[in-house]
């Protein structure tokens, strides 16, 4: 009901032209843009980078399946070529999607090739670089699934964002608190060692999501639903678990939060804080 709710909020929210931080302009102008989102993020070092991956593509069931069988093994299968995924499984508009894998999880002097399309995939922030030779760790599936679903967008529309948290790629800076003024939300999640049934409409994976505590303040009333649209697109059930303000359902852990998946888990340290520029919301 919460999600139905916020996503209602976010439609009426549109049709008032307002924009915010999920980077909205009208759809035809992002059009284009989705078809080569995640191709570049120039002149912005890790932890800054883009966001841009498609919810759509991201949450489809050939995608996340493909996304478990690469987890069980390196992503390098030999000379530099990632395993074979066929276009019945991820379509070519959705290869972006294993892109943002690769870029996640690997360094800038990591690469792998997608044997199906021959595109170069390079590595980015650097949260699991040793996938590149090895399974998925359970540390790595947390901090890639976090990053990935941090990077999704509504429209497919690139905007800029700053990734925080406990890695060491990703560490605060306060350096660039200026330019990045404003914390938008906090993700954790696993989804490579989900075992839900890929059936009907339910959701491949549970993906946990707190705002942070001044986001009202900094995007107003559309800062609350926001993320929530961001990370779905307009899927009926996708998963997304929204947890309200992150320090009522999480606790510090030094600048960022830990956060338990359930009442008898174990607080995860692996979470993934999202910040945009000041100048988003406005």
């Amino acid at each position: 009901m919460q999600l139905h709710f916020a996503r209602l909020l976010f439609t009426l929210v549109l049709l008032t032209g307002l924009a915010g931080c999920g980077g909205v302009e009208e759809d035809s102008q992002f059009a284009a843009i989705g078809q080569a989102v995640g191709t570049t993020n120039e002149e912005r070092d890790p932890p800054k980078g883009l966001n841009g991956t498609i919810p759509a593509c991201f949450w489809a069931h050939g995608t996340q399946q493909a996304l478990r069988n690469l987890g069980r093994g390196a992503l390098d299968q030999g000379a530099g070529f990632l395993p074979d995924i066929p276009l019945s499984q991820v379509s070519a508009q959705c290869r972006h999607v294993l892109r943002s894998a690769v870029e996640c999880a690997l360094t800038r002097q990591q690469s792998v090739i997608d044997p199906v399309t021959g595109e170069l995939y390079t590595g980015w922030w650097g949260l699991a670089p040793s996938w590149s030779g090895s399974v998925l760790n359970t540390e790595g599936r947390r901090y890639v699934t976090a990053c990935m679903v941090q990077r999704l967008n509504y429209y497919g529309a690139p905007v800029p964002i700053l990734l925080e948290g406990p890695a060491p790629a990703i560490a605060r800076n306060a350096s660039f608190d200026a330019q990045y003024s404003i914390e938008e939300s906090t993700v954790f999640g696993d989804l490579f060692s989900s075992t839900t049934p890929l059936l009907g409409i339910l959701p491949a994976f549970n993906v946990f999501v707190c705002w942070e505590s001044l986001l009202p303040q900094s995007c107003g009333l559309l800062g609350l639903p926001l993320f929530e649209a961001r990370l779905c697109d307009n899927l009926p059930l996708c998963g997304l678990v929204p947890l309200g303000p992150c320090a009522l359902s999480c606790v510090k852990d030094g600048p960022y939060w830990k956060c338990r998946p359930n009442l008898f888990a174990a607080p995860w340290t692996e979470t993934v804080r999202v910040k945009l520029e000041t100048d988003t919301c406005q």
